[in-house]
């Protein structure tokens, strides 16, 4: 089995100031002490959108975007996680409730587990001042959870759209028009890069 090491630095305010008019950039670390943290699993979210597997997407987009963003961490691979949540039947209403996301993180041996809650959806054609377009839109919570004390560490919201023209241009040109699938596609992957960035150790301000 593979683990998930998120190796971060305490919560402080890092400043370096370049004099001689070179400017300025400060770095913002995370307000909770990471260090501590450095075994955790994310586990799929709850969803009610008409896709049920958006949730399992969306988490497996957060994992590729943290790691893309730092290597060197190791991932718990979905897989045992899945068969854990089947095998101590946690999901019987088909999510799972903190009290079995908790006991997930434990018997993974974690020091927290991320989780929350999902939904995207398509909205109806929409006439425009050129050519009508669908709008996909997605919103997601969440949650990074002590599994010792159960406690929430803290909690984040992110929301998005994807807007594409259902017709083609002028002489038969077609515009970039994408199907409902590869418009969720986006949503997903956009909420997973807006939620991923919470786990980097700083935020650059320039």
């Amino acid at each position: 089995m593979q683990k998930v090491i998120f190796a971060m630095s305490a919560g402080l305010l890092l400043g370096c100031i370049e004099l001689n008019g070179c400017g300025t950039r400060v770095l913002v670390q995370p307000s909770a002490d990471m260090a501590t943290y450095n075994r955790v699993a994310i586990l799929p979210f709850e969803t009610d959108s008409f896709l049920s597997t958006v949730g399992h997407q969306l988490a497996d987009e957060i994992l590729v975007r943290i790691m893309e963003k730092a290597p060197e961490l190791e991932m718990v691979e979905r897989s045992r996680i899945d068969t854990l949540i089947q095998e101590q039947n946690l999901n019987r209403d088909g999510y799972l409730n903190l009290e079995s996301a908790i006991k997930v993180g434990r018997l993974l041996g974690v020091k927290a587990i991320v989780t929350g809650s999902t939904t995207v959806s398509i909205g109806d054609i929409q006439p425009t001042s050129l050519h009508p377009q669908r709008v996909a839109t997605g919103a997601a919570t969440i949650r990074f959870i002590d599994t010792e004390t159960g406690k929430i560490i803290w909690a984040k919201r992110e929301q998005t759209e994807y807007a594409t023209y259902t017709t083609g241009g002028e002489g038969g040109v077609p515009y970039g028009i994408k199907t409902d699938h590869e418009m969720i596609q986006v949503v997903i992957q956009r909420l997973g890069e807006a939620l991923a960035k919470h786990f980097y150790p700083h935020d650059e301000i320039r």
